[in-house]
């Protein structure tokens, strides 16, 4: 998988200007791949060409030497308040195939702690008009305090200083009576996918984030500020290196777990604990999660890490038990895989190659530094009949996942929203059929067969189909199944 393989800290100001401008074509080059409604020249004017006294630019490069992502990061030294202070501003976009490390939060700190010490007592802050969620949930995991925030409202005198600051930038607000909402014109570039699964997000700063700029997706920027103080610098670095930490135990554990005593003995109980932190496991009684505990495997990933591919055998299901990752469809020709779902802590995939015994339809790869829990078929169908709630919910995902590679192509059903689309599959009657077995649809109703090979009679035709297979033709139809197979009938 493609990986970030090199950083280098470029100074602007150092280079000639035709090695400026040269620079400026790549940045924008990739920056494009990021974000639209920006010009060449702005983003020259914000990131490259920025009036900062001071500004570095941290460039990621892939093995084959190509610019695949940038942090700019600026320091303004303003007189507020009759005091020299400085204002941290920065810039990054980093193509999505190269995500999911540290790289950018190290560099700051490695420029900010000397800055820090070599203006004692001065005061600091970061400026940011963010504009993505995913900006604001790093900036609410790495400092304790921000503003704005669920825990922390900006008092009347922080409003008007954040106020004050934005304007100074030339920030416009996107209406007169909202301070904290700016016009930032940089429109991330988000799949369908991405947007309902930000949308959806359980992370509390996600959802604050959304509903203090709902007009994200159109370029608004939320002003954020950050006092960099002993509190907050301490919380960042705290932060930074606890999940260090944690990362290397993990993976260190899950090598003890491979061990003949630790299988045995510390496996099982972690496998326990991790699955009933889960909404789907949590409420399984203690024989059944012992049953999955025994032959489950714990699998600690980095980020970009392929779990499977696409044509791969499938005899395990996996839960996210921390992490996110994303289910990608196979590419034609040699372009990039695209993303067709993508998967948050508790979530579990896997399921479609094990109730089907076809293989893996999809691949699977991990979005950031990810723990999975890896559980067998035979575990998992010793236990299906005693909790008829997982078999429901597996194959209700399997037919989510089936029903949308359906029709998402289809011209009645791609301008409808991925969520809207999947409620449409999530209402459905499924119905097993042995061989042999005959069911009726009836005009009202459209049919996704998930299973098996069926024949299907309508208006005088007879079709033997094998699943996948979606009908939408508004006339009555007659199923028969060849063998074993299931069918949904779906409501119009």
């Amino acid at each position: 998988m493609p990986k970030i393989a090199k950083s280098a800290i470029v100074v602007p100001s150092k280079l000639d200007p035709a090695a400026r401008q040269e620079f400026i074509d790549a940045l924008y080059k990739v920056h494009c791949e990021v974000f639209d409604g920006v010009s060449r020249d702005s983003f020259a004017k914000y990131v490259v060409e920025s009036k900062a006294e001071q500004t570095w630019i941290n460039v990621h490069r892939n093995h084959a030497g190509e610019i695949v992502g940038y942090f700019a990061l600026h320091i303004f030294e303003r007189e507020l308040a009759g005091k020299v202070s400085a204002i941290f501003r920065a810039e990054a976009g980093t193509m999505r195939a190269y995500r999911g490390g540290d790289t950018n939060t190290r560099f700051g700190l490695e420029l900010a702690l000397p800055y820090l010490l070599r203006h004692p007592g001065r005061r600091v802050y970061y400026l940011g008009s963010l504009v993505h969620p995913s900006s604001y949930c790093v900036f609410a995991k790495l400092f304790d305090v921000i503003w704005p925030s669920t825990r922390h409202p900006p008092p009347p005198a922080v409003l008007a200083f954040m106020d004050e600051l934005a304007n100074s930038f030339g920030l416009e607000r996107v209406t007169p009576d909202n301070p904290l909402t700016r016009q930032v014109h940089w429109i991330t570039r988000d799949s369908e996918v991405e947007r309902h699964y930000w949308r959806h997000c359980d992370k509390p700063a996600a959802r604050f984030f959304i509903e203090a700029n709902p007009g994200y997706g159109k370029g608004d920027g939320l002003v954020t500020l950050v006092r960099i103080d002993p509190h907050n610098l301490w919380h960042l670095i705290s932060t930074f290196f606890a999940e260090r930490f944690t990362r290397r135990k993990e993976g260190l554990m899950v090598m003890l777990y491979r061990l003949p005593i630790g299988g045995r003995l510390l496996r099982p109980a972690e496998v326990i604990r991790r699955l009933k932190a889960t909404a789907l496991f949590g409420s399984f009684d203690a024989p059944s999660l012992a049953t999955l505990a025994r032959s489950a495997q714990i699998v600690a990933l980095p980020a970009g890490k392929i779990i499977f591919r696409a044509g791969d055998p499938g005899d395990e299901l996996y839960v996210i038990a921390r992490g996110a990752a994303y289910v990608l469809a196979p590419s034609e020709g040699e372009g990039e895989e695209h993303i067709i779902d993508e998967l948050a802590t508790g979530h579990m995939f896997g399921e479609i190659a094990m109730l089907s015994g076809e293989r893996r339809s999809a691949s699977l790869r991990t979005a950031t530094g990810t723990l999975l829990i890896q559980i067998s078929r035979a575990a998992l169908f010793s236990i299906l009949d005693a909790h008829p709630k997982l078999s429901e919910v597996l194959w209700k995902n399997f037919a989510a996942r089936r029903f949308d590679d359906c029709v998402r192509g289809l011209p009645a059903w791609k301008t409808l929203e991925r969520a809207a689309r999947l409620a449409v599959v999530d209402a459905g009657q499924h119905r097993p059929l042995a061989a042999g077995e005959r069911a009726e649809v009836s005009a009202g109703e459209m049919l996704l067969v998930l299973l098996g090979n069926v024949q299907v009679e309508q208006a005088g035709t007879s079709t033997v189909v094998r699943a996948p297979a979606f009908f939408d033709t508004k006339q009555a139809m007659a199923v028969t199944a060849s063998g074993a197979a299931r069918i949904v009938r779906i409501a119009r």
